[in-house]
């Protein structure tokens, strides 16, 4: 196996952040044991960009104006105002490496988060003939708060062409796998799963379990995430208007920055808002909770939340868009309406049988694909 090979990453190498960070190690792990001498570039580390064009790139980047089409790109101002500046920051970043990496002719693949953020570097790369393995935490122009309405057909066909030259596409969603493959592209569907350390906090948790009494219900995840912040909202205004703290206390919420994203005054008599938790924090509470609750009215990729607390032997409950990729799954109770939660949670049957702890995702098939996408140079 050729050694020269390089993940470039938008993601900062953490088994402490938030879900995207999570699933980037969790694929970097897998490519490590196939290739130990693999190279990760990560911009959110700064890697190969130097302090102060990175301080350029953040001024310009909350710059009033500076995505009008005459400034920058016409194509920009297709993405929702908040997303412009994520996506002009990467681009920039990516442009920096391709001055600053002395060596990517001469790489034998490249591994790429999510490459329409990367699109400088990555139009580089396959003009290089360096072939491209692309790994999507979900397809970016479904995602309905990052772009703007009228503009969600048109960056999609955008985005589809670019996946197109990736000689492979890596999934975490089994929806989005079917739906590229349909089309032509080549996909490998790798279902999340923590990586070590994070596992072995999960399976301590399950173990805790067996002895604690279960009580509440739980609503985690990052609040920076729209459709995330959007559902707890919805839940904990359908807790206080219903006045189910009465029946099965109140609403426990808490997740990344959700201190600066979530209301919890608007619903004084239903959220328990727990905020930021560290791992300590959340641990405890993953130990007693009844029941873990997923509620999103739009969203893709799948989310990596569910396949943890599955591990850590707490039942979830989803609604049918945030059980993507999980459906029918044991732990999983899927519902389609807010209204279905009385008789879910009325039941304590749903809730005392032990969860079987997931399959872990096979290794092989991914050795075998990139021994197919690799370049042989003599």
């Amino acid at each position: 196996m050729p050694s020269n090979i390089t993940y470039f990453t938008r993601f900062l190498p953490s088994y402490d952040m938030g879900g995207g960070s999570r699933r980037m190690m969790q694929i970097y792990h897998m490519l490590q044991s196939i290739i130990p001498e693999l190279r990760l570039v990560s911009n959110q580390r700064c890697d190969y960009i130097k302090a102060e064009k990175l301080e350029i790139i953040k001024k310009r980047s909350n710059q009033k104006g500076i995505f009008a089409p005459t400034y920058w790109s016409l194509g920009m101002r297709k993405w929702s105002n908040e997303h412009q500046g994520v996506l002009y920051r990467l681009q920039k970043h990516s442009e920096e490496w391709i001055k600053s990496i002395p060596d990517l002719s001469s790489l034998d693949l490249v591994i790429m988060d999510d490459p329409v953020y990367f699109l400088p570097l990555f139009k580089k790369l396959v003009k290089l003939g360096v072939p491209v393995i692309g790994v999507i935490h979900n397809i970016e122009s479904l995602a309905s708060d990052q772009v703007k309405p009228e503009w969600h057909l048109n960056l999609l066909e955008e985005e589809l062409k670019i996946l197109k030259h990736c000689r492979l596409v890596i999934t975490i969603s089994r929806e989005e796998d079917i739906f590229l493959s349909n089309i032509g592209i080549s996909t490998l569907y790798i279902p999340y799963y923590p990586v070590e350390p994070i596992f072995r906090r999960l399976t301590d948790i399950r173990e805790s379990r067996r002895n604690t009494e279960k009580d509440g219900v739980l609503m985690i995840g990052s609040t920076k995430n729209l459709p995330t912040c959007e559902g707890m909202h919805g839940v904990a205004s359908f807790w206080e208007h219903k006045r189910l703290d009465r029946l099965h206390g109140k609403l426990i919420i808490g997740g990344y920055k959700s201190e600066t994203y979530f209301d919890a005054s608007l619903y004084p008599q239903s959220v328990d808002f727990r905020g930021t938790l560290k791992n300590d924090a959340l641990d405890d509470i993953l130990k007693n909770i009844k029941v873990s609750l997923c509620f999103q009215k739009s969203g893709s990729g799948a989310l990596t939340r569910i396949a943890e607390m599955l591990i850590a032997g707490v039942p979830v409950l989803a609604n049918t868009q945030a059980a993507r990729s999980y459906y029918n799954i044991q732990g999983v109770m899927e519902f389609r309406e807010l209204e279905d939660l009385y008789e879910i949670l009325a039941n304590p049957d749903n809730f005392e049988s032990e969860i079987r702890l997931p399959d872990q995702p096979d290794t092989a098939s991914l050795g075998i694909e990139i021994k197919r996408c690799v370049r042989l140079t003599s």
